[in-house]
């Protein structure tokens, strides 16, 4: 049998055998077998074609294929199938010696034919034909993408980064560069973790964590570019494995999320703090008093909630207008924040209303000196734009534990004992109950 007529008649048993050795090449070990014979079966019949159309064959043979140009098409397109595959080269190229291997070793098996040297030279021929088309078309397209994702990282705002598992650069976009106020050339080869010292100080263990579990690291890290100024970059490290599944280098972007962070922190202050004077507002006191709450039953340590309302804040709005008001309101918050600990808790609950979280209060006795304190401070003249105004406080105090468990417990008892305060003159404190004693 020819060897071209044996290659047609057997292409079956032939692509089992390739692909047994195909099957070793760790390019081709997650492809279905539909896949990785296709191209395959489509080059073994245009190869055969060739290797029966010796030369001066008429141009009838095979319908006209009697020169190089179906193995040369076949063949490239092999070579750009295989790169969006993720064949490598070295994959790309032992695919065709398996190729040959395979229709060698089934032809001589099963005897050959004795004249057929110059079917054999014309069999190499095409292989070589072919493998030399497939990298050509492989490299081609492998380059044209290398420029265009040069181009598409270069252009990006994001910083896109590539380094060795000593931590030195392989590759780094503009982006980069522009971040570090460097020159792109000097990048490669420079060492990464020491150029990202200043602004990310632990990169170097989630480099190292990356190549030695072989898993994806997301990250966000936040610096200061000056007294007030500061950006924060989210980042991605992702494993890059060779062939035999070992981490050969890492890649990396980190993109600018300021901007981001800003409007989320905005929308968060808006949420749980009051937009005059800053303080929390009802949503954030009462996450706060049932977090101390739970505190108190845990350590046994008592709380105190107070309960603040403004006498004669209406005589300053009607007088000296509400603009006035709400400059007095934010200074009440000021002189009330400054007589309590950073660990108490001043919220406004809307209006003229107050209220203050006293954690861990050892000595309840000291819960008076504090009132007085906050007494002493409200009842000082303000200064605003538009005038003098005065005004006063009454205040409500309930502790914990006590007759009450909840955070709206908690809160009507000391409603009752500001009420109870403002009803005996104003400008005083009362306590819902009576106090543990000193």
């Amino acid at each position: 049998m020819k060897l071209a007529q044996f290659i047609r008649s057997g292409i079956e048993p032939i692509l089992d055998e390739w692909e047994h050795q195909a099957r070793q090449m760790p390019s081709a070990r997650e492809l279905d077998g539909r896949a990785l014979r296709k191209h395959a079966r489509g080059m073994l019949q245009v190869i055969a074609d060739y290797v029966e159309c010796g030369p001066g064959a008429d141009q009838s043979c095979a319908g006209g294929m009697g020169n190089c140009g179906a193995v040369e098409s076949h063949a490239a397109r092999h070579g750009a199938v295989r790169l969006a595959q993720g064949f490598s080269v070295n994959d790309a190229v032992a695919e065709f010696r398996a190729l040959r291997a395979a229709v060698m070793a089934l032809w001589t098996e099963r005897g050959g034919c004795a004249d057929a040297a110059a079917e054999i030279t014309r069999f190499n021929e095409a292989v070589d034909q072919a493998v030399a088309d497939a990298l050509a078309r492989y490299a081609a397209l492998r380059d044209y993408q290398s420029r265009l994702f040069d181009a598409l990282l270069s252009s990006s705002p994001d910083l896109a980064f590539i380094i060795d598992p000593h931590g030195r650069i392989i590759y780094a976009n503009r982006a980069f560069a522009r971040h570090l106020r460097v020159e792109a050339d000097q990048l490669p080869g420079a060492d990464f973790f020491a150029l990202a010292a200043a602004f990310a100080p632990e990169i170097d263990v989630h480099v190292a964590h990356v190549l030695q579990a072989q898993a994806t690291h997301r990250g966000e890290l936040t610096f200061t570019l000056a007294p007030g100024r500061y950006k924060t970059y989210e980042y991605l490290l992702v494993p890059v494995l060779d062939p035999q599944g070992r981490s050969e280098a890492v890649a990396g972007t980190a993109r600018d999320v300021t901007e981001r962070k800003e409007v989320e922190d905005r929308i968060r202050r808006s949420a749980n703090y009051d937009h005059l004077t800053g303080l929390p507002n009802r949503s954030l006191f009462r996450e706060r008093i049932e977090h101390e709450i739970k505190h108190a039953a845990r350590t046994g340590l008592p709380l105190a909630l107070l309960f603040l309302d403004l006498d004669g804040f209406k005589d300053v709005n009607d007088k000296l207008g509400h603009e006035a008001g709400d400059q007095l309101l934010q200074e009440v918050a000021h002189r009330i924040s400054a007589c309590v600990r950073d660990t108490d808790t001043v919220a406004r609950l809307g209006g003229d209303e107050f209220t203050v979280v006293l954690t861990e209060v050892t000595q309840p006795a000291k819960v008076d000196s504090l009132c007085a304190k906050m007494l002493a401070a409200l009842e000082k003249p303000f200064v605003l734009e538009a005038g003098e105004a005065r005004v006063s406080a009454s205040i409500g105090i309930t502790l914990y534990p006590g007759g009450a468990a909840s955070p709206d417990e908690l809160l009507r008892q000391a409603d009752a004992a500001m009420y109870a305060a403002k009803n005996a003159g104003r400008n005083r404190y009362h306590f819902f109950a009576a106090r543990p004693p000193v």
